[in-house]
């Protein structure tokens, strides 16, 4: 404050009549003015520090309304010096609207017969020197003893903006939530249902008026029938015990993706695809979260279809295929050409499959003469602009194929509130033609006027053609199949007169095999084992003795059954020395001494010998290897 202010201060509080406090006693003046020496220079010093400090705008009123004295404050809100308002200006002049001068002059007509019967705060609207309105929230306080009142005034026009900014965007928001084509409801961290769109209405039957404020898992109820968590709940990181509920669950970073069969919604059993996420206040902390539920029975049924119908032409090929198993290789070539048909069926398949999983939708928000107010990257990159700003500066009817649609699709709009999938053709920046499925509302101001459209655009073009490739593909496979089906029963047919061939060779075959191996039986025991028998007769060690008899006895294997039956066992040659000396009763360490190999070598080999014949360790391996010897 300079010296000027300070000397105008003190004057000004110098004149002040009432009741004032000096040298610690209560002085006491009539309303007449009384000269500046009755007052305390410490005390009128105190009074102008608080005054001209208080950090919100002050003035003391006269009984006729006019303003007596004003702060810096003051000055500051309207935009007027001291000397223009101080015993010039009455506070009346300072209310902007009619209504509120009116609701103040009561007020201050009842406060002047009880103080008590009028609010001592209230809000009001304050015009300043450049006709500026503000919001004001005015505290008044009666001085009776010197006829008098204290007003205090608090600019609050920035936070009344901001509330009504705040307002305006959990409209929007909640309006983009609303009319998204999910089911798509939110709950608090106290599990309370804060959201519940239209679409969420429509699949449960449920309104949102009732929906809104339960809690307790209520929102489960036309899922399931019984209040329980869901995948929204599993997100905040509660029951974790659900996640065996769904067929799998997918997570990326904070966000939730599930599937889940078989639920009952509005007495028909549905297939239904989710996806949770967290909500977060603008501090970032964690608020709540949100759930987007999509009916994906239809696509599920038509999967299975697809499945069905891929397994069953599987098996139609393995069928052929195993025909074709004795086929030459001039047929090699049929072969190929099929399975290059299976591999196109397949692609198409996946192609189609694809198309479903990574479809995405635009959101757009209109005003009511088709400019763009707002939109999203989906849309930027469906109708073909290098940027959103660039798309932006178009009007709604210049994207559209044909413009005259347009002015169709809003009046439906206008008539029926909004329009759910509604068919449509757009044309892209370069000129091409999208074929789109639109689902809009139309949006309204406080009045109930309308003031433009927002919704959703999803883009089928992909789908229709991938739909027709499809079926060209499936017609073009089932001729293939028959004519070649055609062929192979006539290649079929002639293979079956050479097999009559092959058979009768065959058994040729086998005839001079049964010969050659009773001749081989026939000279081994002629021939050799006589032999044996005057090795024996000469002087020999333990061990070349029970050479001698390995010998012997496997050269006997050869002609007995044993060696024939053991060779489906696919053996070893040491294997099979282990089996015939086991059969004649040899232990390990015998073995071991006999054919020159560690104890542990003949203990593996015996575990080999009973893994590759099927025998556990409770069946006997010498009885069994007898019994085959029979």
């Amino acid at each position: 404050m300079s010296e000027k202010d300070e000397g105008m201060g003190k004057g000004r509080f110098s004149e002040l009549p009432g009741k004032l406090q000096s040298n610690g006693k209560i002085v006491k003046f009539s309303g007449e003015r009384r000269p500046t020496e009755h007052i305390s220079p410490v005390s009128e010093d105190v009074y102008r520090i608080i005054f001209e400090n208080t950090g919100t705008a002050t003035v003391i009123l006269e009984e006729d309304n006019t303003i007596q004295l004003v702060n810096g404050e003051f000055e500051k809100l309207t935009g007027y010096k001291r000397e223009e308002i101080e015993g010039r200006k009455k506070w009346m002049e300072f209310v902007c609207h009619k209504e509120d001068l009116e609701r103040m002059k009561e007020y201050h007509r009842l406060r002047r017969i009880d103080p008590q019967s009028a609010p001592r705060t209230y809000e009001f609207q304050l015009v300043d020197r450049k006709n500026q309105v503000k919001d004001v929230i005015l505290t008044v306080t009666p001085m009776p003893l010197i006829r008098q009142t204290l007003a205090a005034l608090l600019d609050v026009s920035y936070l009344r903006r901001m509330e009504a900014a705040l307002t305006e965007t959990e409209r929007r928001l909640a309006d983009i939530i609303d009319f998204l084509p999910d089911a798509t409801f939110a709950i608090d961290l106290s599990g309370k249902v804060i959201a519940w769109n239209r679409t969420m209405e429509e699949m449960t039957g449920i309104k949102t008026e009732y929906m809104l404020g339960k809690s307790n898992y209520e929102y489960s109820l036309p899922f399931y029938g019984t209040s329980r968590p869901m995948l929204i709940d599993l997100v905040l990181g509660s029951a974790a015990e659900i996640e065996k509920k769904y067929n799998f669950i997918k997570r990326e970073g904070s966000v939730l993706l599930a599937e889940v069969n078989n639920v009952p919604v509005k007495g028909e059993y549905r297939a239904l695809w989710g996806k949770a996420g967290l909500l977060y206040d603008s501090h970032g902390n964690v608020a709540g979260a949100i759930e987007s539920i999509r009916d994906i029975t239809d696509r599920t049924r038509a999967e299975e279809s697809l499945q069905k119908a891929h397994d069953e032409l599987e098996i139609g090929v393995r069928e052929r295929t195993a025909e074709l198993m004795h086929v030459n290789k001039v047929l090699q070539r049929e072969i190929s050409e099929r399975k290059r048909a299976e591999a196109v069926l397949k692609e198409s398949e996946e192609k189609y499959n694809q198309f479903f999983k990574t479809s995405r939708d635009c959101v757009f928000i209109t005003s009511k003469d088709g400019r763009l107010v707002d939109l999203n990257d989906a849309a930027v990159e469906l109708f073909g602009y290098s940027s959103r700003d660039e798309l932006l500066q178009k009007k709604m009817p210049y994207v559209y194929a044909n413009k005259e649609e347009r002015a169709k699709h809003a009046r439906v709009i206008a008539e029926c509130g909004y329009v759910k999938e509604y068919p449509i053709d757009l044309r892209r920046k370069d000129g091409s033609v999208r074929h789109a499925l639109i689902t809009a509302v139309a949006r309204y101001d406080v009045s109930g006027r309308t003031i433009g459209f927002q919704g959703t655009i999803r883009d089928v073009t992909e789908q229709r053609r991938v739909e027709k490739e499809l079926r060209k593909y499936r017609e073009d496979l089932e001729s293939m199949v028959a004519e070649r089906t055609s062929e192979l029963e006539d290649k079929t047919r002639n293979l079956q007169e050479v097999n009559t061939t092959l058979n009768v060779l065959l058994q040729k075959r086998e005839e001079d095999r049964k010969i050659l191996e009773e001749n081989l039986v026939a000279n081994i025991s002629s021939l050799v084992l006589p032999y044996i028998g005057g090795i024996r007769r000469n002087n020999l060690d333990a061990q070349q003795q029970l050479c001698l008899e390995a010998i012997e006895k496997n050269l006997s294997g050869i002609v007995s059954p044993l060696l024939k039956n053991i060779q489906q066992f696919e053996l070893t040659p040491r294997e099979i020395q282990i089996v015939s000396l086991i059969k004649d009763g040899k232990t390990t360490k015998e073995i071991a001494r006999a054919l020159g190999i560690g104890e542990g070598s003949i203990d593996t080999h015996r575990k080999n010998i009973r893994k590759k014949m099927g025998l556990n360790r409770s069946c006997n391996l010498q009885s069994h290897l007898r019994f085959l010897e029979k």
